[in-house]
């Protein structure tokens, strides 16, 4: 009896730098760089203080990017224990960071000024713990080129068609009949904390031209900068494949009503068990990708770009326990992403690729066999001599013997790498520090609203009693409140100076002698409101006045009259 389903284990260790771009960015927003680590957050988490959110929302005002990038750059402190992503980044990248944040890049010819963005493009990545994969979708995309090409020998269309249409071709039918569809890949997930680091992708000619000048012509374009998952992390990235056999339905067809049609791939392109074969597949990988890479190799090497460690590195594997591993088809290599360079995802033969090379502005595109350039991986943007392909890994298929060379190379590929265990220990004590920082920020500020509402609450109490008041109440409670004022400004809260008791001068101690007199000579006044602007008076007026004598100025403001004592 035939098993329906076989499933096998695949273990990726990157031989290269890898870059599989997922749409989002890091930007001077929401990223900052120190001591050559980047440290990715969201903005929101961090614990402020008053003066910085004040200066937040006064560079966001401006609408000035140069000076909320100077804002995070200056503030880091704050927002780096909340980093949900921490990585090293290349010499290069950690120096055009100090050079260029927040610094005018260019001014175009209307006096607008342009800002360097510094984004650097994040490596797809999972959900809370935010740290690198590789999509089952990429690996199976290299794998599909790879029987493409197998299928094709080579062979160039007869007449003009599109792609899918030729690929269609090659594997007799479409998505229904297609052998891949019963080729099942999971995610490649880590099995541990991944290294990475945000590397140079650079762009250099696979021929050397030179100017009239005599110097080296380049490809026009910015060095880009990416989120990579460094090379020689053995057994990195694992994953799930699984194989369904349809041996009991192969040829099997069905009437639509119209044509008859096969539901299920091609017998000759199964197995015995009508299941594909994951060795035949694994074989054809490493002779399409083999021969790709040797290729590079040489072209990188007659340039003087490829990185000589690297390049003996990798060769010693492919003379090796690896070269037999991918003979046998008991591992795969493959090229993953996009920088991987458009020959490792299209066909081998004489004008069976047709890749759009543009050309100088005002120029039309070219179409080409092969491409004019390659992107390399670099740690400083002009470097021509120690660059590194990008994509290349080797996927193995059910791992259980330990391949020594490729242990011993990655390795060597380690040594000299930064402690990241240490620094995220570093970063989590701070963090620690950080939500107990915020959480006294945020108890004060509740205090302070508490405060305030107590405050609200008390003054609108105080309103409707002054209403309630009788018209001479209302007077004292108005100079009352004057002389609170103007104590509350009185060092060391303010910088206001006490009053001279001087009666011809115009000012608190002027208007309490006038109302003294309106209460004692005016009709209106009741004893009451007289004896309450006397107490008022006794209260407020001392702790304004220079040099009080009591004796003196009880006299003067006739506290005795008001309360009705002779």
């Amino acid at each position: 009896m035939s098993v329906f389903l076989s499933t096998h284990t695949l273990a990726l260790t990157p031989l290269a730098p890898i870059h599989i771009g997922c749409g989002a960015d890091f930007e001077p927003t929401n990223y900052v760089i120190e001591d050559g680590l980047l440290y990715g957050f969201d903005p929101s988490r961090a614990a402020l203080t008053e003066v910085q959110r004040s200066k937040l929302r006064d560079a966001a005002r401006r609408g000035s990017l140069a000076v909320i990038q100077r804002f995070f750059r200056d503030n880091a402190a704050a927002f780096k224990p909340h980093a949900h992503v921490v990585m090293p980044v290349c010499t290069g990248v950690a120096r055009l960071y100090e050079l260029r944040i927040g610094k005018t890049a260019n001014v175009e010819a209307d006096g607008k000024q342009v800002f360097n963005k510094l984004e650097i493009e994040r490596h797809v990545y999972t959900g809370a713990l935010q740290q690198p994969f590789i999509p089952g979708t990429s690996f199976k995309g290299a794998l599909r080129t790879a029987w493409l090409d197998g299928l094709n020998a080579g062979s160039k269309p007869r007449v003009p068609t599109s792609s899918r249409q030729f690929e269609e071709h090659l594997l007799e039918g479409d998505f229904q009949t297609s052998p891949l569809r019963l080729l099942k890949v999971a995610d490649l997930m880590p099995s541990r904390e991944p290294e990475r680091e945000v590397l140079f992708a650079v762009n250099r000619k696979k021929k050397q031209i030179t100017l009239r000048n005599g110097t080296e012509a380049q490809p026009k374009g910015l060095a880009a900068r990416k989120d990579c998952v460094l090379p020689g992390q053995y057994r990195l990235f694992q994953a799930q494949v699984t194989l369904p056999a349809l041996l009991e339905l192969s040829h099997v067809r069905v009437f639509d009503g119209k044509s008859i049609n096969s539901i299920t791939p091609k017998r000759h392109m199964l197995n015995a068990r009508g299941a594909v074969d994951l060795v035949a597949i694994a074989k054809h990988s490493n002779k399409y990708h083999l021969k790709r890479l040797k290729e590079q190799m040489i072209v990188l090497q007659e340039r003087g770009l490829l990185n000589p460690d690297w390049k003996s590195g990798i060769e010693a594997l492919l003379a090796g326990q690896l070269g037999q591993q991918f003979e046998a088809g008991k591992a795969f290599l493959v090229c993953l992403g996009r920088y991987g360079g458009a020959e490792h995802k299209t066909l081998s033969g004489k004008g069976v690729a047709s890749i759009k090379i543009m050309g100088a502005k005002g120029e039309r595109p070219t179409f080409e066999s092969t491409t004019k350039t390659v992107w390399l991986a670099a740690q400083n943007e002009d470097d021509q001599k120690h660059l590194i392909p990008f994509g290349w890994a080797v996927v193995e298929i059910d791992p259980t013997a330990e391949p020594t060379e490729l242990q011993n190379w990655c390795a060597k590929q380690s040594v000299g790498r930064r402690d990241m265990a240490a620094v995220r220990a570093t970063l989590q004590a701070q963090k620690q520090a950080a939500l107990e920082r915020k959480a006294q920020l945020a108890a004060a500020a509740a205090q302070r609203i508490e405060a305030a509402q107590a405050q609200q609450q008390a003054e609108q109490q105080r309103a409707q009693t002054i209403q309630q008041l009788s018209v001479q109440g209302q007077q004292v409670e108005a100079l009352r409140q004057k002389c609170t004022d103007w104590a509350q400004q009185l060092p060391p809260k303010g910088n206001y100076k006490k009053i001279p008791a001087d009666p011809g001068r115009a000012g608190l101690y002027q208007e309490a002698l006038q109302l003294v007199k309106a209460a004692l000579e005016g009709g209106a006044w009741t004893a009451p409101d007289q004896s309450a602007l006397a107490d008022m008076l006794e209260t407020c007026i001392p702790p304004i006045i220079d040099r009080w004598d009591a004796k003196e100025h009880k006299k003067k403001l006739k506290l005795a009259a008001l309360r009705g004592q002779s």
